[in-house]
């Protein structure tokens, strides 16, 4: 199979979860007639992802809707055996069923026990959205709140990125894979918002985070929003009192600065998917992974 994701330039852990996860359960990519479509929200019409695919079979697992003007369409050569959530069952008329995002089949790996098993280093970490690394210092911003920084790139390696959200008891994300492998991990979570409005877009953002939520029967959790002002009337109306005397983004900057700090600091209320919810999980991901491996003839690995 090709294993079909987004790849970043800069990398993002989430997406290169992928090229570390799949060849671990359905083996190394071998060009064939199939290609294999996992993490990520990339489920929209005129995706690039598909364009070269034709008619190869594509096989969805649990893989997420990005929500757009129209809903997406798909012919006979979709093989969609599950999806992430109930908002992607949604777009195709709830004729499939939706389990869980794909990373939580990272609980079927041989690695996992070792993994989940890492001595607890840091209180906090906090892991915001790869998208959001340009704004601030975040390892200087975490340092100051005597939290642990975990890059959201993949530049030390997805594995670990995956020991280092292990290591920690708690986990602020702002970047949804973040949140997930946390919750993959039995590490409670809270979720921030800084940039996605403007990076990812509100509406994308909200949707995938409801579409996984929903799906691991969390249906009331709250997130801690955090203005992000660009360069907007803010950067004016400072322009225009200061006379031009004083930097409208230094200052903005320093605002969101000071409200982030403050905010990330007093972050009390983190969550955690039940156990039988994860039994669940586990169970169904198991049985969509062992046909799979059947059907391309893979010795069944892990639990």
């Amino acid at each position: 199979m090709n294993y079909i994701y987004y790849k970043d330039p800069k990398g993002n852990f989430g997406d290169d979860l992928n090229g570390w996860l799949w060849p671990k359960l359905f083996g190394e990519e071998k060009p064939d007639n199939d290609a294999f479509i996992g993490i990520g929200s990339i489920l929209y019409n005129g995706s690039p992802l598909f364009k070269d695919l034709g008619n190869k079979r594509k096989i969805v697992f649990g893989t997420g809707i990005r929500p757009g003007y129209r809903n997406f369409t798909w012919d006979d050569s979709w093989d969609i055996r599950f999806l992430r959530g109930p908002l992607s069952a949604c777009n195709f008329n709830n004729a499939y069923e939706y389990i869980a995002d794909a990373a939580y089949a990272l609980r079927l790996t041989n690695e996992f026990n070792n993994i989940q098993q890492s001595k607890k280093k840091y209180e906090v970490s906090v892991i915001p959205y790869f998208k959001s690394q340009e704004f601030f210092d975040w390892k200087a911003l975490c340092d100051k709140l005597g939290f642990h920084y975990i890059s959201p790139g993949s530049e030390n390696g997805v594995e670990h990125t995956l020991r280092e959200i292990a290591a920690s008891k708690y986990v602020i994300a702002e970047a949804m894979h973040g949140a997930i492998v946390a919750d993959i991990l039995r590490v409670p979570w809270s979720r921030f918002v800084l940039s996605t409005p403007f990076t990812e877009g509100g509406k994308v953002s909200e949707f995938k985070w409801m579409d996984w939520l929903h799906s691991i029967q969390l249906y009331n959790t709250e997130a801690t929003h955090i203005a992000l002002y660009r360069r907007s009337s803010l950067h004016k109306k400072i322009r225009s009192l200061t006379g031009n005397m004083i930097s409208a983004e230094f200052l903005v900057k320093k605002v969101v600065k000071d409200e982030l700090l403050s905010s990330l600091s007093n972050i009390s209320d983190y969550y955690l998917s039940s156990d039988s919810v994860i039994s669940s999980i586990d169970s169904r991901f198991f049985e969509k992974a062992a046909q799979l491996k059947q059907e391309k003839g893979v010795v069944l690995a892990g639990r």
